[in-house]
């Protein structure tokens, strides 16, 4: 396992833009605020760069709270998940949470005994703040606040 100090280092993006889609509920959301589908897009794009060293990409996967794709180095899968900060279409400035997290999924024993590749998942992280904070549509924020 990565030491759980490096698994949280910088795992969460909180965004603020209006350059994707987030007022009109589209058909085949699985609920309305499953905003992100070209967010989710744009940034597979902007790091596809890291083809070159060995990683690979599935295609972007809509879940219930938001959009993803699998980036894959070798044996080590990692899942960008992208959501919507919302419970619906909303004014501007719409807010966004990009996560990137070591997943070996339902696999028992790669859960217990695989020790992911810490550089892969911080190369990972590196490439998509890069990829958010190098767009000047896009403003990183605090992130959202529950419960208080």
């Amino acid at each position: 396992m990565i030491p759980k100090a490096e698994s949280q280092k910088d795992e969460t993006i909180t965004a603020e833009t209006d350059q994707f889609e987030h007022r009109e509920v589209k058909p085949h959301f699985i609920n309305p605020f499953c905003f992100g589908e070209d967010f989710a897009s744009w940034l597979k794009k902007e790091i596809s760069a890291l083809r070159d060293s060995g990683f690979s990409f599935s295609e972007i996967i809509q879940e219930d709270y938001g959009w993803g794709f699998w980036a894959w180095q070798g044996k080590n899968p990692f899942w960008v998940a992208l959501s919507y900060v919302g419970d619906g279409p909303q004014e501007e400035p719409a807010q966004w949470v990009i996560s990137v997290n070591y997943d070996p999924g339902l696999n028992l024993i790669k859960r217990l005994f695989h020790k992911p590749d810490g550089k892969a998942l911080q190369n990972l992280r590196d490439h998509i703040r890069q990829a958010v904070t190098s767009n000047t549509a896009i403003r990183v924020v605090p992130p959202p606040r529950h419960g208080v």
